[in-house]
């Protein structure tokens, strides 16, 4: 198949087509690495950009691209592997949106393409806000080493309100379902979650010396690697975590394989979620009964779960703040919603609170309002 002709400023050498500017007085020449003239002019215009930008504005105008270079060396030394990883999907994410800018054309009319364009995509705001954080991450550490004055990503988090849909909370007997149809480690990992009211990610990543069986407490390494110690008396420890097998030389908890931790746990328990629900789809059989009905819930459903089972029982609000590491009180106070009025000023207040008339208010401890 013959060649198809070069674009102007490119030539063919072999089979790739290269690049030629005029640059500082020589003749520059480079491969572009493709074989497709439209994507070679593309290439090689904004090669041609940035040597007409280095020109005018010296060493001082860099692409985002470098700017993202250097950060990464950055924050992989100040952000624990979690962030870092979850920093690098949603830039990955943002990359159509700022592959070839400068990183002074990274504006406010920019992330607000970027914005645009993940709504139109259907994407959540609450993802849209994580990507934001990402880009606002790498944007600070610019504005650190002055190469430019503001951080715009920053200042459009603000216009990204997160909308929280309703807690829906998953029937005891559907979550029982779910234990006895999960393989292997899965059914303590789910009922670990359901008790202690941890997140997935807390979970996959605890290790054996996290529990202190005299004590009945785990130890667990939270958002931004804070630790925080949950008590499993009555909470788990007899039915999950007593007897958690050990892979020799392994350290982890919930183990799959060759002691390997559940790190696709997530995707695994959707998969199981929804092969229960379309199993409780399926038209009753000739013989058989009607299948038990049975509605699909998330794996941080068991969070929520947990959370209104500890309250119905009439334990501390305060305490469940610190058992699920709410920084605000007011975070918690979502679960009260589930709760009687008279339920809810016994967790917020004790039991000396039942049987408070309402609209009366109780005496509050100082050492309640110092929690």
């Amino acid at each position: 198949m013959p060649k198809r002709k070069a674009p102007k400023g490119t030539f063919w050498r072999g089979p790739v087509l290269w690049g030629r500017i005029q640059a500082e007085g020589g003749d520059l020449r480079w491969s572009l690495r493709t074989d497709d003239p439209v994507v070679a002019l593309a290439r090689r215009t904004k090669e041609r950009d940035r040597q007409i930008a280095v020109s005018k504005f010296g060493d001082e105008r860099k692409t985002f691209a470098e700017v993202l270079e250097a950060w990464g060396t950055h924050v992989t030394r100040n952000v624990g592997p979690r962030t870092a990883q979850r920093y690098a999907v949603s830039l990955g994410k943002l990359e159509p949106f700022l592959d070839g800018l400068y990183l002074d054309e990274v504006d406010g009319a920019v992330v607000g393409e970027i914005i645009d364009g993940r709504i139109a995509n259907g994407v959540t705001n609450a993802t849209i806000k994580r990507d934001l954080v990402a880009l606002s991450s790498v944007l600070k550490f610019a504005q650190a080493r002055k190469w430019r004055p503001d951080n715009p990503a920053r200042d459009h988090m603000a216009l990204v309100k997160e909308r929280h849909e309703p807690i829906v909370l998953p029937n005891p007997d559907d979550i029982r379902r779910v234990i006895a149809a999960a393989p292997g480690m899965m059914a303590a990992l789910i009922l670990a979650a359901w008790h202690s009211g941890c997140r997935i990610g807390e979970l996959v990543n605890a290790k054996h010396s996290q529990i202190d069986h005299a004590r009945k407490q785990l130890t667990i390494i939270g958002k931004r690697n804070k630790l925080r110690v949950i008590d499993l008396h009555g909470w788990g420890y007899d039915e999950v975590f007593k007897s958690l097998p050990a892979n020799p030389g392994k350290p982890w908890l919930f183990w799959h394989h060759d002691g390997e931790p559940y790190r696709t746990a997530s995707g695994q328990f959707e998969r199981l979620v929804n092969r229960l629900q379309a199993q409780a789809r399926k038209p009753a059989q000739p013989g058989q009964g009607q299948p038990l009905p049975f509605r699909g819930f998330r794996f941080h459903d068991l969070r929520h779960r947990h959370a209104v089972d500890w309250l119905k029982s009439g334990r501390s609000i305060y305490d469940l703040q610190k058992r699920l590491g709410h920084t605000s009180v007011k975070t918690t106070e979502i679960y009260c919603t589930y709760l009687t009025s008279e339920e809810e000023r016994i967790v917020k207040f004790g039991p000396a609170a039942e049987g408070t008339k309402s609209g009366t208010t109780p005496t509050v401890s100082s050492r309640r309002l110092a929690d």
